[in-house]
């Protein structure tokens, strides 16, 4: 018996809803219509008129920036701390090793009262710079996830897009900054090691020039989403061994040149980015880095539990979710029933089969998360349920 989820997009038929120890998802994307352009685009008579106004304050911001606007010589007063509530590590993790100092690059803790299928995890950056973190070993439910600003929190998603082939995931933590952390229980089997812990410097060096330069673009409405996501591509980028700093700084820099505003806008932005991304910012960043050693990494180790614990009983609920249109984010909660809840949910794509496409999201607490590009095809994905006693569905392909 399969336990699966199948999603159909484009013209195909929407079919009936599973039943019995079966779960179809069918869903037709349908493009929408490209809209007229926006008043509101830069070189258009409004927006030009409203730079005008603004004009003299935003040449006064670039002639006064300086390398304090990437770094300040003492911690934030607004720093992060770690708030009340921590409390005990979750029963499935064995082992953690948590740097609760001041010194430390990074301060954390796990809450209190974590969900069954995820551990919370409270972190505290005590740098007055961005740092790049990366994660190796688990796999962050970004939704589930609280940062600090929505900028952290939207490029944390493009990063996370970046990453999705490999195995090292990665945010962006602003200075001062505490997000929470929602890290996802695996599928049973063997311990492992989870590392999280800051970048190598040249990276994290590179993603705090270019924090810099996205806080100040986005204040000033200069920096598109397909400009943004460049830029996650090229900071991603600069984890690659061995590093190559400069190679990411040429990709930032065509990233602001393809952006495409026009106008006044567009040479703001490339003078901002000229300003921020040349000169002696990144050396400056480098070498603060290493006067605020050490750079503590927190480490946790998966408990082992026993994949082959199967209860035939245990169902996936009905996943029919009708029409889902092309380019539109949408959010889904499977169900389960039978064993023990609280459940988990997994995708198990086939060995050799289709993978699991980038638009498509599923978190281990059941939260499914859909954003089909036009033109996305259908999809047939097994859903392997496991419920709190570790017992799971049985899932044939």
């Amino acid at each position: 018996m399969t336990h699966g989820m199948s999603v159909h997009f484009g013209d195909e038929r929407r079919g009936a809803a599973a039943s019995g120890t079966s779960a179809s998802a069918p869903l037709s994307a349908e493009p929408r219509p490209r809209s007229a352009e926006p008043a509101g685009k830069f070189g258009s008579g409004t927006v030009t008129a409203q730079l005008n106004s603004r004009r003299s304050a935003v040449w006064a911001v670039l002639c006064a920036l300086s390398l304090g606007a990437i770094l300040s010589p003492q911690r934030p007063a607004s720093a992060a701390t770690i708030p009340a509530g921590c409390g005990q590590r979750p029963s499935w993790i064995e082992s953690a090793t948590l740097p609760r100092e001041s010194q430390d690059s990074l301060d954390g803790c796990f809450s209190s009262d974590p969900p069954q299928a995820e551990a919370l995890l409270s972190i505290a950056s005590t740098r007055p710079y961005a740092q790049l973190i990366t994660v190796s070993g688990a796999t962050l439910d970004l939704a589930e996830s609280s940062f600090a600003s929505s900028l952290e929190a939207s490029f944390s998603g493009l990063l996370a897009g970046s990453s999705a082939v490999s195995r090292r995931s990665a945010f962006l933590l602003g200075p001062g900054a505490g997000p929470t952390l929602a890290i996802e229980r695996p599928l049973p089997g063997g311990a492992h090691e989870v590392l999280i812990g800051r970048a190598p410097a040249n990276a994290s060096a590179v993603a705090a020039v270019a924090w810099t330069l996205l806080r100040l673009a986005t204040e000033h409405r200069w920096l598109p989403t397909a400009t943004r996501s460049c830029i996650a591509t090229a900071v991603y980028g600069a984890l690659s061994s061995p590093p190559q700093p400069e190679e990411a700084f040429r990709r930032i820099h065509l990233c602001v040149n393809a952006a495409g505003l026009g106008g006044h806008a567009e040479k703001l932005l490339r003078a901002l980015a000229g300003r921020v991304l040349r000169g002696r910012s990144f050396e400056r960043v480098i070498h603060r880095e290493a006067a605020d050693s050490p750079h503590a990494q927190m480490v946790f180790t998966i408990a082992p539990s026993n994949p082959n614990l199967i209860d035939p009983a245990i169902h996936l609920g009905s996943a029919s979710f009708g029409s889902v249109p092309a380019g539109v984010r949408t959010v889904e909660h499977l169900s389960a029933s039978g064993g023990v809840a609280p459940y988990r949910f997994y995708l198990v794509p086939e060995p050799g089969g289709p993978g699991v496409p980038r638009w498509l999201k599923l978190a281990a607490g059941g939260t499914l998360v859909l954003e089909p590009p036009p033109g996305a095809s259908s999809v047939n994905l097994p859903v392997e349920v496991v419920d709190s006693r570790g017992e799971h569905s049985v899932v044939t392909y």
